[in-house]
């Protein structure tokens, strides 16, 4: 593999495990205050996105996530960028696309 390819690669799976943390942590199972699920387009409505956004974000193999959309979703669920990737690290650690990578 290309250092290109590895590259392109490596963005695609970063993007994949951003997608999917921000789905587990925010979106899948959410309930309002209430105890009432929280639908898809009220988390979008809520986060001034469009609900394709939250489907792109909750497939598997997740999406060419903007920096804009993780800030907004940040903004909405009052936490701060770096507190964001800090968290995502230790959930996902920095070495698992290495691993990923390796094995092919």
């Amino acid at each position: 593999m290309n250092d290109k390819s590895v590259s392109t690669e490596r963005n695609i799976l970063v993007n994949k495990y951003i997608c999917n943390y921000i789905s587990k942590r925010w979106i899948v199972n959410r309930v309002d205050e209430n105890g009432k699920e929280v639908t898809k387009r009220q988390y979008a409505k809520d986060c001034n996105l469009a609900t394709s956004t939250i489907t792109k974000l909750q497939r598997p193999e997740g999406y060419n996530i903007p920096f804009a959309i993780i800030n907004s979703i940040c903004t909405k669920e009052n936490i701060i960028l770096s507190v964001f990737f800090s968290d995502f690290e230790k959930e996902y650690g920095v070495s698992i696309i290495d691993k990923y990578l390796a094995k092919k």
